[in-house]
């Protein structure tokens, strides 16, 4: 979607990339309801629509440190709806591969209570984090939960040494539980904020 370049979307941007909640807030505010009009028009789906929108903000703050050089906000913010949804219309299925991995990372989304949390979620966000992994933690890391494969094995496909995939997997699932701690944080803040009952009126 076409629009013009905001000088004022710029500068929020370069607050959000210093950790700036408030500028954080005046987005989720100016672009919420673009965002989900979109989504709805082409998921043709309410639910859908209200985890698309939502995914696009965590994405943001999980990614803020790279706004300071964002030249066209919306543009930016846009394309990242777009992928949102060209991935959901695609269906890709990889999600139920990382059962195990939701399994093993959802206490990083309980809080002190350790509330229940819902499991196909947690496998969008394990996903969105894998797909931000650099090459190599990317491919040992697929070989490894995805394909259920040994350390040698992983080494001997890649052409890579033992010692080299240990640490490529280790590297990939602090990265995925960095990500998690993001989304939940993220998460809290748009809850917070208590806008999205705006978003179906």
């Amino acid at each position: 979607m076409p629009t013009a370049i905001s000088y004022s979307d710029k500068i929020l941007f370069q607050k959000i990339a210093s950790g700036d909640v408030e500028a954080f807030r005046e987005i989720f505010d100016l672009y919420k309801k673009r965002l989900f009009a979109i989504a709805i028009k082409l998921s043709k789906s309410q639910l859908v629509s209200e985890e698309i929108t939502q995914e696009v903000f965590i994405s943001l703050w999980v990614s803020k440190a790279l706004l300071i050089k964002v030249e066209d906000p919306g543009a930016y913010i846009f394309r990242i709806l777009y992928n949102k949804l060209n991935s959901y219309l695609r269906k890709e299925s990889n999600h139920s591969r990382l059962i195990n991995d939701a399994v093993q990372f959802k206490n990083f989304y309980n809080n002190s209570t350790e509330e229940a949390v819902d499991v196909n979620e947690t496998m969008r966000r394990i996903n969105e984090a894998v797909e931000k992994l650099p090459p190599q933690q990317k491919a040992v890391y697929r070989l490894s939960r995805q394909k259920g494969m040994k350390n040698d094995e992983i080494a001997a496909e890649l052409k890579i040494s033992p010692n080299t995939v240990k640490t490529h997997l280790s590297k990939a699932l602090e990265a995925i539980r960095t990500h998690l701690d993001d989304a939940a944080f993220v998460t809290s803040l748009l809850a917070c904020f208590n806008e999205y009952s705006h978003l179906l009126k």
